[in-house]
């Protein structure tokens, strides 16, 4: 099976040695993205929102210009991995994800963690299949 990789031009760079997606038949496998993934220059000198719910809609836009990019849609998502810094943010990230995912029909896991810039508070990671 084919591997293709995925890096819109709408994205800024990965900021390490992977790329944004990979297309393998018809399943396609979107690398953690955040409200930094549009932003180009280094890591630590970008500038991110301010807020929870600013941050999900900034990385969810992120994924779907991934997702458009490769021919898929929000609605091809099957699973979406988050790690939040604080878990008390999920409630916020929960609804968000329903304005862009208001159709059930994937999983979903999350998790807490240390993220790469300072003022980042999710990240998200998704997959999506279609015939």
């Amino acid at each position: 099976m084919k591997k293709i990789a995925i890096n819109p031009e709408s994205l800024a760079q990965p900021v390490g040695h992977f790329d944004r997606a990979v297309q393998m038949g018809p399943w396609l496998f979107i690398s953690g993205t955040s409200a930094l993934t549009h932003v180009k220059g280094p890591i630590r000198d970008r500038k991110l929102s301010k807020g929870i719910e600013t941050q999900t809609r900034e990385t969810m836009t992120n994924i779907k210009r991934v997702c458009e990019a490769a021919g898929y849609s929000l609605d091809d998502i099957y699973e979406l991995r988050f790690v939040l810094k604080t878990r008390d943010d999920f409630p916020k990230v929960d609804a968000v994800l329903r304005e862009f995912l208001p159709k059930r029909g994937f999983i979903c896991h999350g998790y807490q963690g240390e993220l790469l810039h300072p003022d980042m508070l999710i990240e998200i990671e998704a997959n999506a299949h279609k015939e």
